[in-house]
């Protein structure tokens, strides 16, 4: 875990300008999982020094999936340290009102997404984050939303 702790470091230390990515929950249960090839995306991002954060929604995302899990007590702790390595972006009045203009313009035209990704879709791009992803398929309808996909 020494490799994700760099994270927050990298998060502290920016300078304006510097890529920013928001890791949806397909990759941080990859990591948790320790698949090569998202540890080689995020060894690629700390090499270019690009400041990595979570939200909040795919933090409790993480946790739900731990508790749900047979191994939870070593599924929890492993969610602890990977989640206290990374920025988490929380959902603030702000990201609030976007997340539920995204949605509401969805379900206006007959394509909602679920409530949990549309607030993830609202704090990163409230924040102006790239969310790393692979449903990109249900981001993707999500006006300005920067996708990365992994």
């Amino acid at each position: 875990m020494k490799r994700k702790r760099r994270y927050l470091e990298n998060y502290q230390g920016c300078g304006k300008g510097m890529k920013k990515v928001c890791l949806d929950t397909d990759f941080l249960v990859a990591l948790l999982r320790k698949k090569q090839e998202a540890n080689d995306r995020a060894r690629e991002y700390e090499e270019k020094e690009v400041i990595i954060s979570t939200t909040s929604m795919n933090a409790f995302e993480i946790f739900f999936g731990a508790y749900r899990s047979l191994e939870a007590i070593k599924n929890l702790k492993e969610a602890d340290e990977l989640l206290d390595s990374l920025n988490i972006l929380h959902l603030t009045k702000d990201s609030a009102k976007k997340s539920s203009e995204i949605l509401s313009k969805l379900i206006k035209v007959g394509k909602p997404i679920e409530l949990r990704d549309a607030i993830i879709a609202g704090i990163a791009l409230n924040e102006g984050y790239t969310l790393v992803t692979r449903n990109i398929i249900h981001f993707e309808r999500v006006t300005g939303l920067s996708l990365e996909k992994w």
